[in-house]
């Protein structure tokens, strides 16, 4: 049984409940969507309660182009777990073509940028010292590319994109793994139930080879645009809630809260994310009076 070894395979982009909030991290399609410029910070606390569980922050601004007609932005990601951790600064560029037919909209992103991948094993306990992997960390920087598409029109989107196109392996001396490349997969249908009301739900699809899939599933209710409430299911893994306020002209504040449904539950307090957003230039609604004045 000692002789025996194996090779163990895993998701290695971090985990968050907040995507819909922050859609440009992984699909380049969604730069300038919005029509205006909006700034966002997310970061997630996970599995509170284990030391050295995933910490990660998140943030990013995108913005329209020559007349809404492109996108660009800058996301940052910063993710790091026990002795492991990886940076990512990434420019993303988006084309958004005309309507196709039926109120049917098409954009296409792509993104550059530089990834790094690192660890330190020197101030963990271990049998043998003279381990190559223990005697100094490792850290490498890379270029990184990104693609993605996104249809959508006013009730439903879909998209697909692929957040890292370039694989590598992790370490110099004794490679401990490598980067695959994941893949996203995204829908969302939004249905208004009266004037103040809307039902939206969405869901988030990842794939990368050899490890189990992951799926989350969001439902929320949205009141005046204002302020949110929904619950949140992660296929074989977790379940939640998060709410959205924007708490002033341009502002938003989000939080989520997701817990696992495993054995992880009995000494985690969940996982937890706080989020800020900030839209600048976002035009006032206009109400026409039947009065004329």
């Amino acid at each position: 049984m000692c002789l025996m070894h194996g090779n163990i395979w895993s998701q290695q982009d971090a985990h968050v409940s907040l995507y819909l909030r922050n859609p440009i991290q992984f699909n380049s399609a969604h730069a300038g969507l919005d029509g205006t410029l909006r700034a966002t910070a997310i970061t997630r606390m996970q599995w509170t309660g284990w030391d050295g569980a995933p910490r990660t922050q998140l943030f990013s601004v995108h913005s329209p182009l020559l007349r809404s007609r492109m996108g660009g932005g800058l996301t940052v990601l910063n993710d790091e777990s026990g002795a492991r951790n990886q940076r990512e600064i990434m420019l993303h560029g988006a084309y958004h073509l005309p309507t196709m037919g039926s109120n049917i909209h098409g954009s296409i992103g792509l993104g550059l940028g530089l990834h790094s991948e690192g660890y330190d094993f020197q101030d963990l306990f271990t049998s043998d010292p003279g381990d190559a992997l223990m005697i100094a960390p490792y850290a490498a920087t890379r270029f990184n590319a990104s693609f993605g598409i996104l249809v959508h029109a006013e009730a439903w989107f879909a998209g697909y994109s692929l957040p890292q196109l370039m694989e590598h392996d992790l370490g110099d001396v004794a490679p401990m793994g490598r980067t695959l490349r994941h893949q996203y997969v995204t829908a969302g249908y939004i249905r208004p139930l009266n004037s103040f009301i809307d039902i939206r739900a969405v869901g988030l699809f990842r794939s990368v080879a050899d490890a189990p899939n992951s799926m989350d599933l969001n439902v929320e209710c949205w009141f005046y645009d204002v302020i949110s409430a929904g619950a949140m299911y992660r296929f074989n893994e977790g379940m939640g809630w998060q709410a959205s306020y924007r708490f002033k002209e341009g502002w938003r504040f989000h939080y989520a809260v997701d817990f696992p449904l495993n054995g992880l539950m009995s000494r985690s307090f969940g996982s937890h994310e706080i989020g800020i957003a900030w839209d600048y230039g976002q035009k006032p609604i206009a109400f026409k009076s039947p009065r004329y004045f």
